[in-house]
C-alpha cells in the first residue's frame, strides 16, 4: 500500500488533536516536533530545545519514572506508551500520552523514537467523573441498605423497651425477661451486620490460627443438614494430608455456612451440593504487606440449583445484593465471604450458569512457621442461653471509656458482678489513676478508640511499663485493619457489642 499524501497525514493529525515528535536518543534531542507538541505542555509557541531531560522537568515528580521506564522499555521492545501528569508555566495539571515506535540500526542498537503525543486532560477528568458517580451511587445503595435494615432493628428494640417499661409499671415482671431476650436477639442482628460490612471491606478484627480442613469441614456442614431438604444431599472431601490453614476459626464458619446456606436456597428442587477441599496449584497471590504465600488450600462449594444471570454475576460480592426475593436474604453473605477471604491473604471467585449451578472458588493460606500468634482477637460468641450467675473472680479493675453510657454502663456491670470499679475517661486519667492508687489495679478494661493522643493500644503498653503482671483486656467497635500491629503481646481484644455472660468470660480468660 502506498504511504498516505503529507497533507492527509497533517489533516488527521489535526483532526486528532496530535503533536508530533522525535527523540534521537544518542544525543537526548528531538530532532522533529510540532507546534502542537509544545503547546500539549503548556507553551504557546515553540521552544528553543526540547529533550527527555527537559521534558522531565515539566512532569510531576511522582510521574516522571513512568516517563523514564516507558523509554527504558522502549530501547528493548521498540515501542513506547505511557500516561502521566505534567505542570504547564502557569501552574495548572494535565494529563498527557505520548505513543511512539523506536527505529533501530543493523546491529540492533536503538537511534530514536518517534511518535505522537495527546493530551487526555478532558478525559481523564470524565474518568474521574464516572468514577465517583459509580462510588455515590455504591454508597447510595449502601446506605439505603444499612438504613433498611437498621430502622427495622431500631423499631424493634423501640418497641420491647416500651414493653418493658409498660410491664414494669403494671408489675408483670414474669413476662419481661422474654421481653428483654427478643432486644438482645435484636441487638446481635445489628452486631452481625455490622461485623460483615467490616469483613467485606477487610477491616473486621481477625485472629487466625492453624486450622485443619479435615475435621473442620464436616463439623460445618453437619450444622447446615438438619436445615436442608430431605432431597438437597451435601457431601464433603478433603484431599488426604492437606496442611492447615492460617485462618480466623469463627470467620471462616461463618464464610462456609453463608456459602452452603446460599447454595441449599439455590437448590429449591433438590440436587446436589459438594464441598471440596484440596491443595491449589501453581497458586501465588501478592498481599498489600509485601508478603506472598506459596501455598494455598482451595476450597470449592458446588451446587445444583438455579444459577445467576450473567448480568448479576459482577454483583454478587456487593453488600446487600442479593438475588434472593425481597425479605428473604440480607444480601450480606458472600460480601462477608469476599472480605474474609482477602482479609486472610486469599482471594474468592464465582462462576454460575443459569439453569445448571453455581461453583465459589475459595484460596486460603496454609499454615506457615512465621504465622504470628502473639496477639490475640477474641471474638466470644454471646449466648442468650448462657447464664448471667457464672462463678467468677472478683478483684480491682480500672475501666477506661471515653463514651459516658457504655462507660456506666460497664461499670454497673462489673459492679453487680462484684468487682470493684475505677473509671477515667481517657489515657491520661487511665494513668493518673494507677500512679495515685494506693492499691494495685487486678485488670484494666479500654476501650481502643480513646479520644486523646493516646489510644487504648498505646494505654496497654503504658500500662505494661507501669506493672509488668498487671492483665489488659482491650474492648473495641472498630479499631482499624492494622490492629494485630498494634497490639501489646498476648493481649485479649473483645469485640462490640457484647453482653455480660460474654464479658464474664473474657474477664475470667484475663485474669486466670
Amino acid at each position: 500500500m502506498d504511504a498516505l499524501p503529507t497533507h492527509l497525514l497533517q489533516l488527521a493529525l489535526q483532526s486528532a488533536d496530535l503533536g508530533v515528535w522525535m527523540l534521537d536518543l544518542e544525543r537526548d534531542q528531538e530532532v522533529l516536533r510540532s507546534l502542537r507538541h509544545d503547546q500539549i505542555f503548556g507553551y504557546e509557541t515553540l521552544q528553543p530545545q526540547w529533550g527527555l531531560e527537559i521534558a522531565l522537568t515539566h512532569i510531576v515528580e511522582e510521574d516522571r519514572h513512568i516517563l523514564t521506564d516507558a523509554f527504558e522499555r522502549a530501547r528493548t521492545v521498540g515501542s513506547l506508551s505511557c500516561e502521566f501528569r505534567v505542570r504547564w508555566p502557569d501552574g495548572s495539571i494535565h494529563w498527557v500520552s505520548p505513543l511512539g515506535r523506536t527505529e533501530f540500526s543493523e546491529g540492533g542498537i536503538p537511534l530514536r523514537v518517534s511518535g505522537v503525543v495527546a493530551d487526555i486532560t478532558v478525559r481523564k477528568q470524565m474518568e474521574a467523573e464516572s468514577l465517583q458517580r459509580s462510588k455515590m451511587a455504591a454508597i447510595g445503595e449502601l446506605t439505603a441498605g444499612i438504613a433498611h435494615d437498621f430502622n427495622n432493628i431500631l423499631q424493634g428494640l423501640g418497641v420491647s423497651f416500651e414493653l418493658i417499661s409498660n410491664l414494669a409499671r403494671s408489675g408483670r415482671f414474669s413476662a419481661v425477661p422474654e421481653r428483654a431476650r427478643r432486644g438482645q436477639e435484636l441487638v446481635q442482628r445489628a452486631a452481625m451486620i455490622t461485623h460483615r460490612l467490616l469483613a467485606f471491606s477487610r477491616r473486621s478484627p481477625l485472629a487466625p490460627c492453624a486450622l485443619d480442613l479435615a475435621s473442620r469441614l464436616p463439623d460445618i456442614v453437619s450444622l447446615l443438614r438438619p436445615t436442608a431438604e430431605h432431597h438437597v444431599n451435601v457431601t464433603v472431601w478433603v484431599s488426604p494430608n492437606l496442611p492447615a490453614i492460617h485462618v480466623d476459626s469463627a470467620q471462616f464458619e461463618a464464610a462456609i455456612l453463608n456459602l452452603l446456606v446460599n447454595a441449599r436456597d439455590a437448590s429449591p428442587r433438590g440436587g446436589n451440593i459438594e464441598v471440596t477441599a484440596q491443595q491449589a496449584q501453581d497458586m501465588t497471590l501478592a498481599l498489600d504487606d509485601d508478603k506472598t504465600y506459596q501455598s494455598f488450600a482451595l476450597i470449592e462449594v458446588m451446587d445444583q440449583g438455579s444459577g445467576i444471570p450473567l448480568e448479576q454475576l459482577d454483583q454478587v460480592f456487593e453488600p446487600f445484593f442479593t438475588t434472593k426475593p425481597i425479605g428473604a436474604g440480607t444480601g450480606l453473605g458472600l460480601s462477608q465471604v469476599y472480605g474474609f477471604a482477602n482479609q486472610s491473604g486469599g482471594k474468592v471467585d464465582l462462576d454460575s450458569v443459569l439453569g445448571v449451578g453455581t461453583r465459589v472458588r475459595m484460596w486460603l493460606p496454609f499454615e506457615s512457621s512465621d504465622s504470628s500468634t502473639d496477639a490475640v482477637v477474641e471474638t466470644l460468641s454471646p449466648s442468650l442461653e448462657q447464664s448471667s450467675v457464672i462463678d467468677k473472680p472478683t478483684g480491682r479493675i480500672l475501666l477506661v471509656d471515653d463514651e459516658f453510657e457504655v462507660r456506666e454502663t460497664m461499670a454497673t456491670w462489673l459492679k453487680q458482678l462484684g468487682h470493684e470499679v475505677i473509671v477515667a475517661s481517657d489515657a491520661s486519667g487511665a494513668l493518673e489513676r494507677m500512679r495515685e492508687a494506693a492499691e494495685s489495679f487486678d485488670l484494666m478494661i479500654s476501650d481502643i478508640g480513646l479520644t486523646g493522643p493516646m489510644d487504648g493500644c498505646e494505654l496497654a503498653y503504658q500500662c505494661r511499663v507501669l506493672y509488668d503482671d498487671m492483665p489488659v483486656l482491650l474492648v473495641t467497635g472498630y479499631a482499624g485493619d492494622d490492629l494485630e500491629k498494634r497490639l501489646p503481646p498476648d493481649t485479649l481484644v473483645l469485640v462490640k457489642p457484647f453482653d455480660m455472660p460474654t464479658l464474664v468470660a473474657a474477664i475470667a480468660k484475663c485474669v486466670t
